[in-house]
């Protein structure tokens, strides 16, 4: 099993930070011969999306494994090819941990009632895998840990929404959201349990 957790906090040291590092050290610690990639929005150098639509030019990955289906190393092709941007930056190393991942960790706060732009930039940056047939396969399950003080008058459905669109072009379905709001102190300790959220059910 190979986990990935993306924190979507510009803060390098925040609420988010500390989460995502207990939700890490708990993978290594319980599952010690499991794979686990952390990721942070703040120590990435990712670009918005400048809508170009030049990864909807290529051909789609159907199209492409058909060509190099003979080649030799062809099924790393393949898993490569699934995400093509022309910008050269740190999405191409997030974009390979989400294509060896088996599961999904997302820890973000709410900036009215939605992501930071560096995290809306990374969602954004999801776009090329439109284009791909991940959607059409059978979906990983992705988690989101919202992290907030609590006086967001909206809540965290705006957040699911965008992150959910965006997961499921990638391949992941967004199964859980657990709302950390108000339950965590500035420097990181958990004073309250999360209250948990199945989204394969009515929310």
């Amino acid at each position: 099993m190979n986990r990935m957790i993306i924190v979507g906090s510009p803060r390098m040291f925040g609420r988010s930070a500390q989460l995502a590092q207990q939700l890490f050290d708990a993978c290594i610690e319980d599952c010690p011969d499991d794979g686990v990639t952390l990721a942070s929005v703040a120590s990435l150098d990712i670009e918005p999306c400048i809508g170009c639509g030049a990864c909807g030019e290529r051909p789609n990955d159907e199209a492409l494994t058909e060509v190099l289906k003979d080649a030799e190393g062809a099924e790393e092709d393949e898993r490569r090819i699934l995400y093509s941007c022309p910008k050269e930056d740190d999405m191409a190393d997030v974009a390979e941990a989400l294509d060896a991942a088996d599961e999904l960790l997302v820890v973000c706060p709410l900036y009215f009632a939605g992501p930071p732009a560096q995290m809306k930039a990374l969602i954004d940056r999801l776009q090329p895998y439109c284009h791909s047939s991940l959607r059409k396969g059978e979906l990983r399950p992705a988690a989101l840990h919202v992290i907030g003080d609590g006086k967001t008058p909206h809540g965290f459905r705006p957040l699911a929404e965008i992150l959910g669109s965006a997961l499921t072009c990638a391949g992941f379905r967004l199964t859980t959201v657990l709302d950390w709001t108000g339950k965590m102190t500035e420097d990181g300790e958990i004073i309250a349990d999360a209250d948990e959220f199945d989204l394969t059910e009515e929310w």
